[in-house]
């Protein structure tokens, strides 16, 4: 292994190592911006992915090459509002050390400078900046890596400046930020941060460079157990979104001015739809995440960038996981081409993966997807054939996991087949459950001017539920012949309707007889 990516890897190593031992407490002191105690999960399983594409490259493998790899890994890997901040500030962290000639002979002006660039580009990532957060950790270890050079401090006292800054800040955090203050803990993105910087130190410096300083304590109104409960109520509740949207674009091929606007542009618009914005560019990607009450519009502008691993579900799915209220550990995952889907979707419990175009899905997008679903095991539904297809190749590789794909190919069975699932009670298998909705589920493609003929043919006097999907420009007053039917046929059946957004076919409908 060359020497200039040795001392690289192995920081990057020990950071993620480091957030992974801390990972239960950084869940549980995360307050901010919604208490889902989920920071520490983030954090980690961010930093994980960058490792694991870096774990992909021979040990040859260069300073440069390393850096290129996590970088990418972590873009496309960011978890929630702190793992997307906290992949841009490593990126740009790391870029600029690599153009300084690697980690290992940086000289101690571009470890400030690096800091400087990072911070920089964490607060560029954040649609609102608020002060007491991961973003004030940032600015302070800068201003004191950037203190130490001013008086010619060596390369590893500029760090251990950075270091004392940043824990500085840490501790600040509980006083500026209210909801940190009202839970009596620290700040959990910026606590996750800072143990990047002290495994920094560590690596540069040596294993005891940090002794004899003071540390800073994350619970602040300690319970004895490690953990406070203390209620907390955001000032602005409506402003934030009880949905979390996250998609990949490809960055705009022009001028870097171009590409700053262009990330500009998607902040403003997100902005306008919720709060927790965090928007990242890096090596040709950028890396959107928002919490809003309008997720079809959210992944509307994915869409118009020609996005890619549009994730969708609810803030509420987090809480059920934290109070492990999920079935028995497993997790649902929905993948559908109909944008105007994700909402209720997500709303049934399951972690949504828009696609589109199905030709475009790789598997590493539906890899995420089942990670975000659970760890133990999770059931697949996919609306068409070739989804079922990429699903089903996920499901028989040796390694997935518990992995089940239903033998869906079609909207309405991914909307019975979730739906059943999120009635499913504690001890049911939940892929029989979903899989039993879907054998009960007759469906057709169909158009404005046939269906009321497709409709005949399908309603029977034993249809409990009707499920009409409308492509984009189709009006609602299409589905009003599946209602005159239906009421003639089936008048105990629900009929529900909605506006797919997708491109083809005009109708999409399904019928679920009793069981």
């Amino acid at each position: 292994m060359p020497a200039e990516s040795r001392e690289l890897r192995n920081w990057l190593a020990s950071g993620a190592l480091a957030v992974k031992r801390a990972r239960s407490r950084l869940d549980a002191i995360n307050v901010f911006p919604v208490p889902d105690s989920d920071t520490g999960t983030n954090l980690y399983l961010t930093l994980q992915e960058g490792n694991r594409a870096v774990a992909k490259l021979p040990a040859s493998a260069s300073h440069r090459e390393v850096v290129a790899a996590f970088a990418r890994g972590a873009l496309l890997g960011a978890r929630g509002n702190s793992g997307v901040i906290v992949s841009q500030y490593l990126a740009a962290f790391l870029t600029h050390v690599d153009k300084a000639g690697g980690l290992s002979n940086a000289k101690p002006v571009s470890i400030a400078t690096a800091l400087q660039e990072a911070s920089d580009a964490a607060y560029r990532a954040v649609g609102a900046p608020v002060g007491g957060t991961i973003l004030s950790v940032a600015e302070a270890a800068s201003r004191g890596a950037a203190d130490a050079v001013a008086i010619k401090a060596d390369r590893n006292a500029v760090i251990v400046a950075a270091v004392v800054s940043a824990r500085t800040a840490l501790r600040s955090t509980s006083d500026e930020l209210p909801a940190a203050r009202a839970a009596g803990v620290v700040d959990a993105g910026a606590a996750g941060l800072v143990l990047q910087l002290e495994m920094l130190a560590e690596t540069l410096a040596g294993a005891s460079v940090l002794e004899g300083l003071d540390d800073v304590e994350w619970e602040l109104a300690s319970t004895g157990k490690g953990v406070v409960a203390v209620p907390v109520h955001h000032e602005h509740r409506d402003a934030g979104g009880a949905y979390e949207v996250m998609f990949v674009t490809p960055a705009p091929e022009r001028s870097a001015h171009a590409t700053v606007a262009a990330d500009h542009e998607l902040t403003a618009a997100l902005a306008a739809l919720g709060d927790s914005v965090a928007v990242t560019a890096s090596h040709g990607l950028v890396h959107a995440h928002v919490h809003t009450n309008a997720p079809d519009q959210a992944v509307e502008e994915g869409i118009a960038r020609r996005a890619r691993q549009i994730l969708v579900s609810t803030i509420a799915l987090g809480h059920a996981r934290d109070s492990h209220d999920v079935r028995d550990g497993t997790g649902m995952v929905a993948l559908t081409s109909c944008p105007g889907l994700a909402a209720p979707l997500a709303d049934a419990g399951a972690i949504v993966l828009v696609v589109p175009d199905p030709t475009r899905l790789k598997r590493r997008e539906l890899r995420r997807a089942v990670r975000e679903a659970s760890a133990e095991g999770v059931v697949i539904a996919a609306g068409n054939e070739q989804l079922y297809g990429a699903a089903q190749e996920l499901a028989g590789r040796k390694g997935a996991g518990r992995v089940v794909a239903l033998q869906t190919q079609h909207e309405a069975h991914v909307i019975a087949a979730v739906a059943a699932g999120a009635m499913a009670t504690p001890g049911e298998p939940l892929a029989e459950v979903m899989r039993e909705a879907v054998e009960r589920c007759e469906v057709a493609r169909s158009s404005p001017d046939a269906i009321d003929d497709d409709a005949d043919r399908l309603l029977r006097p034993d249809t409990e539920v009707v499920t009409v999907i409308l492509a984009r420009g189709v009006p609602d007053a299409t589905a009003d012949a599946v209602r005159l039917s239906a009421a003639a046929i089936c008048p105990q059946a629900d009929v529900n309707v909605y506006q797919g957004g997708h491109v083809e076919p005009g109708v999409l409908i399904g019928v679920e007889r009793g069981a």
